[in-house]
């Protein structure tokens, strides 16, 4: 006979009519409770650490995209500018005030002929 039917019926009853109140021991030893709280803890660090990344990666992309649209605008204007100063009339203007070159006359201009092409 085992021990606990002994038990059992030492106490006045039978072994299959008494319920044990005890429970089975923990599967870890005890250790169920603290590593769950640990792992609880990490999860809630990971999950402030990963909202304070967030919003700091987005206000970053704002200052980025901040910053790519005063470059744009930059961008344009210096495009303008290009234009401007390398504008025909203005070449020709700088040419005859700085160089002190002029177009010449007619009667200066030499046609020559074939020149480039396959005859």
């Amino acid at each position: 006979m085992s021990e606990r039917r002994a038990r059992a019926k030492a106490a006045g009853g039978s072994a299959g009519s008494q319920r044990s109140t005890e429970l089975p021991p923990a599967p870890l030893g005890g250790l169920l409770v603290p590593v769950t709280l640990f792992l609880v803890l990490a999860s809630c660090i990971a999950l402030v650490q990963t909202s304070h990344k967030g919003r700091r990666m987005f206000s970053e992309l704002q200052d980025l995209r901040r910053e790519a649209m005063q470059l744009e605008e930059e961008w344009g204007r210096l495009l303008l500018e290009q234009s401007t100063w390398a504008s025909p009339d203005r070449v020709q203007r700088l040419a005859e005030k700085e160089l002190n070159m002029q177009a010449p006359d007619m009667r200066e201009v030499i046609m020559v002929k074939g020149y480039g092409k396959a005859d």
